[in-house]
């Protein structure tokens, strides 16, 4: 074999071994981006209980919090009428209405801040964004004062509305919190074929605010 035969065939293998490297890295990039682009569909829920299940800590994760709030409302005197769960979009604290709010008002009683003031503290401490959400059950509602129509929508969103101004007062940040009113649209007891007593605690369950922490 010549000199330029051994040059040339040298400098085929390194060719070889530079494309293999290169197409290696190109499928590591590819991967990559992949996995951003998963992720970034992932609602923080979901994302934070595999993270919990990945790192074996739940320490500063969404589970822990849910945890806490679910300690507070439990335990002695807890908070009546208050639920805490762990959704795919974040911890969803529903709050009864019938605790908060007087029939067709958007005021909240002062008696039921004091019982909801732990269970704030707590969600105080995190960084989280919070969605403020208003329920009404499937009862029509209208009533017009002052050349001011009332419906379920404007009924949902004022108690929302009215949360958001306590959550400010206590000290949160504007920029964490968001009202949205949905009336009787977001049922999460099914009323159909109900009747009676039944019928009634349905009504009752899905009139709520929620608290959607994400």
């Amino acid at each position: 074999m010549s000199l330029d035969q051994l040059v040339a065939e040298n400098d085929d293998e390194g060719l070889d071994s530079f494309y293999i490297s290169f197409g290696d890295l190109m499928v590591i990039i590819c991967v990559f981006l992949v996995m951003l682009l998963t992720m970034s569909k992932i609602d923080i829920g979901s994302f934070e209980k595999i993270k919990s299940v990945m790192t074996g800590s739940t320490d500063n994760t969404l589970v822990e919090l849910s945890t806490r709030l679910k300690k507070i409302i439990e335990t002695d005197p807890g908070i009546p009428g208050a639920s805490v769960e762990l959704a795919r979009d974040g911890v969803r604290v529903d709050l009864d209405t019938g605790v908060l709010f007087a029939p067709g008002k958007a005021a909240i009683k002062s008696e039921a801040l004091d019982s909801i003031a732990p269970l704030l503290a707590e969600i105080l401490t995190t960084k989280y964004l919070i969605d403020i959400e208003g329920h009404t059950d499937d009862v029509p509602f209208y009533r017009r004062t002052d050349d001011e129509v009332e419906t379920n929508w404007s009924l949902s969103g004022k108690r929302a509305s009215s949360m958001i101004l306590h959550l400010r007062s206590y000290g949160f940040s504007a920029s964490r919190l968001r009202a949205v009113g949905y009336a009787h649209t977001r049922a999460v007891v099914d009323i159909e074929g109900k009747s009676g007593a039944e019928l009634e605690n349905a009504r009752a369950r899905n009139r709520r605010v929620s608290l959607l922490i994400r």
